[in-house]
């Protein structure tokens, strides 16, 4: 609930206390002239309400009032007047009025209605009589009434003048509208009109050069243009904001100061908005010229905090705050008067800025004194986790002094560490370890002691653990497809003659020979051509043919290691003319997939490498001119260094490699690489890709016969076709699991 409260002083100022029983107000002034005399309670149609206060004497004008929410109450002081009703509680109990609370202090008397809801009221003075009327039971106040916010009365009918309008950007994204008055005394007030926020100066003079629209789109704030305007014998300001926002203003002074903050909406909070910084609850201050001291009497009244002011704090204030957190009216006041503050528990210490810094720079003082003069103790440390070594170099400031045994110490004196401006110990003090129990030994003052001690509990603590699990997977297809023929004619012989004739090539593993008579009745042996392979004999008209029983070809383009062939002979033509004609076909698909799993556990912030592979010889030359061998590994590794952040991510520097043995050439043995080096942050067993490579080739290729290997079907007798596909990826997967109570591995 937001409170509200609502102070007016001109001349003197009333030092105001609400106490758990009522309000009491305590001033020096004159005796009361004045007396309540009686409180009459009178409902009327609709649920309203009308109490009448009779007085001895008529009041000037109607007092001011102001509302509290929490609990709701309205208030009014009675000036000059004291309590003759002879009763300090009046129970009603009639609509929304539940009671009437009456206190007296010096010469003033106040009025307190104790109500079940907020509602409207109006005071008016009747005669001898005070008539306080309450809205209908149930009424809320309306929204522009809480919006308007009144500053300063004006208190004379003089014309007055604005100076200056300005707008800057605030750090957190407000809009800020500074208004330079000529006095403290212009009457100013603040008012929401349907999406525009209104500033209106009574009896004040624009003057032209002001009289214009201030575009500040560019500001990046919720305001879009504030138009500074003059109506009849009063200025107006109309700024138009844009979205979601909330305004709040404050005078100081001279200066009118009128925020304009962005909303940011929280699906938390019931109730948006409030400035960031300030969480107090809301209140309205009016003063002119009003002592400091007693502005922060009242703001201690309001809040109930505890509030001490320094005697040196002095001066008068003027300023107007309407709705406002309380700590952020306080934050105001100091801020103009450059004052500072310092809490303590529930007491709120405030005095200027200069006295704070002298007391606590002698008190800085008087701890380093003390210090140098403070008795030295010796407390013995005894680490679980931390190695001896390395704390006594953290407490030193890293230095790396001390013997090189299972123990040794670093002293005020002697070695580089002395000094050290980065030393968690005092210049008098020491440490010594032991490293066969993992002891140390500090001498220093006991407050030093106690730091040790808060540090070893933070940094003596078990190092969590993590697995790394990488998976490299190589998957294959592979496709290839042949097909090759071999065409060609041969002649083997002409009976009669001497002679034989063979046109076509040659074909691995065969030989063509006859033996034929010389001379009539005689014997001859002629040898056409001879390969490797075994002779056939055959009988044709007393001719002897041998062969390995394929005939040559003019075509030779078969497939290389065929999985099948077919050859036969088309025709055999007059003159032992063979026709012959070989086809040969290979096609052959493969498929494969290749996993490997390296993984590896290693504490956090520490490197880990684990491998696995072959070292394979090679020869190289000496500087000497002779030949040694060497070795160069080839294998599947996992190299990676864990950082484990505080929201249980991890960062990880990773170089995963996985070589193969590759083909054998002239001078050593080529390697196969396959290798990733990045840096990762991987949620805690989560799986992330590091990298992959796709690699396809496809291939097609034609060998021919000229001409007749163009030829119309005939042709594929006399070329071969070969046509191969070949796909290869390789995926890098890193899978990091924290290794700790809470987490079970699978």
């Amino acid at each position: 609930m937001m409170k509200k409260l609502t102070y007016l002083a001109r001349a003197a100022f009333l030092s105001v206390v609400l106490t758990t029983s009522g309000w009491s107000i305590a001033a020096d002034l004159p005796a009361a002239t004045n007396q309540l005399q009686s409180v009459d309670v009178t409902t009327l149609p609709g649920g309203r309400l009308n109490l009448q206060l009779q007085l001895s004497q008529p009041l000037a004008t109607p007092p001011v009032s102001f509302t509290l929410s929490n609990p709701p109450r309205i208030v009014f002081d009675l000036p000059n007047a004291a309590n003759a009703t002879g009763k300090n509680v009046v129970p009603v109990n009639q609509g929304v009025l539940k009671s009437i609370q009456v206190a007296q202090a010096s010469d003033r008397t106040r009025v307190v209605l104790n109500l079940s809801k907020p509602v409207q009221h109006q005071l008016q003075v009747q005669d001898q009589a005070l008539v306080v009327g309450l809205a209908q039971e149930g009424a809320e106040v309306p929204a522009a009434a809480v919006a308007a916010k009144r500053f300063a009365e004006p208190e004379v009918a003089a014309a007055h003048k604005i100076q200056k309008i300005d707008f800057v950007r605030g750090k957190n994204g407000e809009g800020r509208i500074l208004v330079d008055l000529s006095d403290n005394r212009v009457g100013v007030n603040v008012r929401n009109a349907g999406k525009t926020v209104v500033v209106d100066f009574a009896n004040t003079e624009l003057p032209e050069e002001l009289q214009r629209r201030l575009n500040v789109v560019n500001f990046n704030t919720p305001v879009l243009y504030v138009d500074a305007l003059r109506q009849h014998h009063q200025a107006q300001i109309v700024i138009e904001p844009q979205g979601d926002w909330e305004q709040s203003a404050y005078q100081t002074d001279r200066r009118l100061v009128v925020d304009i903050r962005p909303l940011v909406k929280d699906p938390n909070k019931l109730i948006q908005g409030s400035k960031q910084g300030y969480a107090g609850e809301k209140l309205s201050l009016n003063f002119q010229r009003v002592d400091v001291r007693d502005v922060l009497k009242v703001i201690a009244d309001f809040t109930g905090k505890n509030i001490v002011v320094s005697d040196s704090v002095s001066g008068s204030v003027t300023l107007g705050l309407k709705d406002v957190p309380w700590d952020q009216a306080l934050d105001v006041i100091m801020k103009s008067k450059g004052l500072d503050m310092r809490v303590n528990g529930s007491v709120i210490s405030i005095a200027p800025a200069e006295e704070f810094a002298a007391k606590e720079k002698a008190q800085l003082t008087a701890e380093a004194e003390r210090e140098t003069l403070e008795t030295l103790r010796t407390e013995v440390f005894s680490l679980r986790y931390q190695k001896a070594m390395d704390f006594r170099n953290m407490l030193l400031g890293g230095g790396s002094g001390g013997t090189s045994g299972t123990s040794g110490s670093i002293g005020t004196t002697g070695g580089s560490t002395a000094g050290r401006t980065n030393r968690i110990l005092s210049q008098r003090g020491s440490v010594t370890f032991d490293a066969r129990t993992n002891t140390i030994f500090v001498q220093d003052t006991p407050k030093k002691l106690e730091e040790v001690q808060v540090i070893i509990n933070k940094v003596d603590v078990p190092v969590k653990q993590v697995m790394i699990e990488s998976r490299m997977v190589i998957a294959s297809n592979t496709f290839s497809k042949s097909l090759g023929a071999r065409f060609g004619i041969s002649q083997t012989g002409t009976p009669g003659s001497n002679t034989n004739l063979s046109i076509g090539g040659t074909l691995g593993n065969k030989a063509t020979a006859f033996t034929a008579p010389t001379t009539a009745g005689g014997t001859g042996t002629y040898t056409l051509g001879t390969q490797g392979g075994t002779i056939q004999s055959a009988t044709l008209n007393n001719y002897t043919v041998s062969s390995n029983g394929q005939p040559d070809l003019m075509s030779n383009l078969p497939v290389t290691n065929a999985y099948g062939g077919i050859a036969l002979s088309l025709l055999k033509l007059s003159a032992n003319l063979l026709l012959n004609l070989e086809l040969s076909a290979l096609e052959a698909d493969s498929r494969g997939k290749v996993i490997s799993s390296p993984r590896v556990t290693t504490a956090n912030q520490q490197k880990a490498r684990i491998a696995q592979g072959v070292e394979i010889p090679y020869q190289s030359a000496t500087s000497s001119g002779a030949t040694a061998v060497s070795f160069k590994k080839a294998e599947l590794s996992l190299e990676v260094t864990p950082q484990i952040t505080p929201d249980q991510r991890i960062i990880m520097d990773l170089d995963v490699r996985k070589d193969s043995r590759g083909e054998t050439l002239p001078g050593g043995v080529a390697i196969n690489t396959q290798n990733v080096q990045t840096q990762v942050l991987v949620g805690n067993g989560e799986t992330v890709v590091l990298g992959g490579i796709y690699e396809q080739v496809s291939q097609k290729s034609t060998d021919k016969v000229p001409f007749f290997g163009d030829l119309p079907v005939v042709g594929y007798a006399f070329k071969r076709n070969t046509r191969q596909e070949d796909k290869t990826e390789l995926l890098i997967f890193i899978t990091p699991k924290v290794m700790d109570d809470t987490l079970a591995l699978n």
